[in-house]
């Protein structure tokens, strides 16, 4: 038993005891008769406890044998009530009350109350027990719980955008084999992205400035890749800097929209951001034209990624709506921060 236990154990031995003494002496204010009889059957009530504390719930009630537990309960009972009997009624009773008639040895009402004497304390320490256990179940469960959707997330987060950073090194040998002047800028911002992405990540929360200066770094690096041949716009409003959130959890609809957009468009792209943002709510808006050709459908995120991470970040905190529109495709998240 450890050290904090056998505290707990000591003082709910203490209160019991002191509750009875009081009890029992306060009917005819006799409370050192009362603290001698609670004193005499406390080595059998220990006995009878705590055989049913480390064996019989452990090794029985714990393991789903119900039936057995309660009648070896019954059996460690009615055995406790005999020695007890025996022993206040040859021992006990004539120093507590002498000259008391105590009658025959055998009477059935007084082995009875003997045995319930010594169960009434069980009960309490075994209701405690199943509680305590209960409880401890219970947030073991939380916690497992807890690691799990931590697990998940990192899982998550941890598919976001592998092709970029193969496409984007991919562009940077071909500038470095052409020797370009943008090489230097590449470098720059692909380093970057991956401080980002390898640092920041860890916490929890960032400061949304800091996924947004992701996202444009992301935006800048794609208009070297296609060269023109989209167009971008960023608007943001309201209290941007006043408001945090789990990192990597925007660029995906960015992300979305090149790739449904963009890649599958020969010219005349375009793209549309729009942060709206206060210290309670966020909106954010991607709207991106769709091209001539048909979207790749292997790799990526995807949006049902975007919405398991937001169903564990956000549950009933946010509504996310997407589809098509007369000019293109229209992402809306909407988040209570």
């Amino acid at each position: 038993m450890k050290r904090r236990t056998l505290i707990w154990h000591i003082i709910f031995w203490v209160v019991y005891m002191s509750i009875f003494t009081f009890v029992e002496g306060g009917y005819n204010n006799r409370f050192r008769d009362a603290m001698l009889i609670e004193a005499a059957y406390f080595p059998i009530r220990l006995l009878v406890v705590y055989t049913n504390y480390f064996i019989l719930m452990p090794r029985l009630l714990l393991n789903g044998a119900t039936i057995r537990y309660i009648l070896m309960t019954l059996t460690t009972i009615i055995i406790g009530a005999l020695l007890q009997r025996w022993f206040a009624f040859y021992h006990i009773n004539e120093l507590i009350f002498p000259g008391w008639e105590q009658g025959e040895f055998w009477q059935l009402y007084r082995i009875v109350q003997t045995g319930m004497i010594i169960t009434s304390p069980m009960i309490f320490l075994i209701g405690i027990t199943v509680v305590y256990r209960l409880v401890e179940s219970q947030r073991k469960l939380a916690e497992i719980a807890e690691e799990r959707t931590k697990a998940e997330l990192q899982y998550l987060k941890n598919q976001i955008n592998p092709h970029f950073f193969f496409n984007t090194l991919n562009n940077l040998y071909g500038l470095a084999l052409a020797k370009s002047d943008k090489t230097s800028e590449v470098v720059m911002k692909l380093s970057e992205l991956m401080s980002y992405m390898l640092y920041d990540t860890r916490q929890s929360t960032v400061p949304l400035t800091k996924e947004l200066n992701y996202i444009q770094n992301y935006i800048e690096l794609e208009e070297i890749r296609f060269e023109g041949r989209f167009s971008c716009n960023v608007g943001m409003e309201g209290d941007v800097e006043s408001v945090n959130l789990p990192p990597m959890l925007l660029l995906p609809f960015v992300e979305n929209a090149f790739k449904h957009g963009v890649n599958t468009a020969s010219r005349d792209a375009w793209i549309n951001v729009i942060v709206k943002a206060d210290r309670d709510r966020l909106s954010f808006v991607v709207e991106n034209s769709v091209g001539e050709k048909k979207a790749e459908t292997k790799g990526g995120l995807g949006i049902e990624n975007v919405k398991r991470r937001l169903e564990l970040l956000y549950p009933q905190k946010h509504t996310l709506e997407y589809g098509k529109t007369e000019e293109g495709y229209k992402i809306t998240l909407e988040l209570n921060l």
